[in-house]
């Protein structure tokens, strides 16, 4: 039987393929490589491309979301699970504890299980978002933070070593275990070490672009790419381009592992 070959648009579509998976390493999902999946908790004006989940390794969950015109929530949303949502673009209403919220892009909001929530984009633009669950592990001394609702221009940029990091999450407060940050680099601008953090990553790049160096691994990034690390995956990142490169960065935080002893 005679072996099939690629065609030469086959090839090209290979070629153009920057999706890369490394169980219990890192994986790397572009724009280009992610498909559209249907939620139970939306109606049919919102669609999902899902980023991170288990199946991966990763023990949060991440999804783009896509909320059409009256695009909005079966119900109250209301799960034993932290939240956290990033306005990427557009705006959509978020019902909360008797509040009405316009969120808009740059808007954010953390909330803790158990509490009710609503959302529903009046708008005629499509409202693209990001939507991060986790279990959340309690410390029963120190307690549940409240809900935030706020915008990124609401949060102090602090320099690091050599970039600007935004912490949307204030988990210098030890009750939250969900650390949100915005880090921002201009061009040319790198880490000054080789990390390699206990915490697992769900990165999504904002905007920019930059080369990552992940386990031993060039691989360029750009915006609109996901990047999932396991924990203590060696990473490195490098800003190339003319302009500053940016992305919203999860991390697990303040707890002391024993938790699957």
């Amino acid at each position: 039987m005679q072996e099939r070959m690629f065609s030469t648009s086959e090839a090209d579509i290979a070629t153009r393929c920057r999706g890369i998976v490394k169980p219990g390493q890192y994986v790397i999902l572009p724009n280009a490589q992610r498909v559209f999946s249907v939620l139970p908790q939306f109606n049919a004006g919102v669609k999902a491309k899902i980023l991170a989940t288990p199946n991966i390794g990763a023990r949060f969950v991440e999804h783009e979301l896509f909320v059409g015109t009256n695009g909005a929530t079966h119900q109250p949303i209301q799960e034993d699970l932290e939240q956290f949502y990033f306005l990427l673009e557009g705006d959509v209403e978020l019902a909360l504890e008797g509040k009405s919220y316009k969120l808009r892009q740059g808007s954010f909001c953390w909330l803790p299980p158990n509490l009710p929530y609503q959302l529903i984009n009046k708008n005629e633009k499509t409202c693209r978002m990001l939507w991060i669950r986790r279990k959340f592990e309690l410390v029963e001394h120190l307690g549940i933070p409240d809900p935030i609702v706020a915008h990124e221009s609401d949060v102090k940029a602090e320099p690091t070593d050599t970039y600007m990091e935004q912490h949307l999450t204030p988990y210098e407060d030890p009750r939250f275990d969900m650390g949100i940050n915005i880090q921002v680099f201009d061009p040319g601008v790198y880490f000054t070490f080789v990390e390699s953090h206990i915490m697992e990553h769900g990165l999504y790049m904002l905007y920019g672009r930059g080369i990552y160096w992940l386990n031993n691994d060039f691989i360029e990034v750009q915006q609109d790419d996901f990047i999932y690390m396991a924990p203590f995956c060696p990473q490195f990142f490098y800003s190339t381009g003319w302009g500053k490169s940016g992305y919203l960065l999860y991390k697990d935080v303040n707890r002391d592992y024993t938790v699957d002893l």
